[in-house]
């Protein structure tokens, strides 16, 4: 028994259509170059932004400033530090942490931060004073 020719091609074709092919793999994506180690330099102090004030006017604030912080440390010395609560303990620690600043901010000749600060200690060291007695 002979098959049409057609037949031979269709047989052929579901025999290849059959056969396993190696399955695509997906090109791995390219590894990126490792960043050479950068030297990190330390941030530089940030500008001054006070105010521009006249000689004057500067030495006034200056004058202010070292006053505020030895009447905060005067107060300060004077509180019981350890009949303090836990509450008043932080209180305490932030005005010698402001007074800190304020010292810093006199050696810097930011006579405006200084006053600043210094005030914000001495208002908190009155505070802390009347709270206490």
């Amino acid at each position: 028994m002979m098959r049409p020719p057609w037949y031979l091609i269709v047989l052929a074709i579901i025999m290849v259509g059959c056969a396993k092919s190696k399955p695509e793999v997906a090109p791995s994506p390219p590894v990126p170059p490792r960043p050479s180690p950068v030297k990190e330099e330390p941030p530089s102090p940030p500008p001054k932004l006070s105010p521009q004030v006249g000689r004057d006017e500067e030495n006034q604030l200056k004058q202010d400033a070292e006053a505020k912080i030895k009447g905060a440390e005067r107060i300060f010395e004077q509180l019981d530090k350890k009949a303090l609560a836990a509450d008043q303990q932080e209180i305490l620690s932030t005005i010698r942490s402001f007074l800190s600043k304020a010292k810093q901010a006199l050696s810097t000749k930011d006579f405006v931060r200084a006053l600043n600060l210094a005030d914000k200690a001495h208002f908190l060291a009155e505070d802390l004073s009347g709270t206490v007695k």
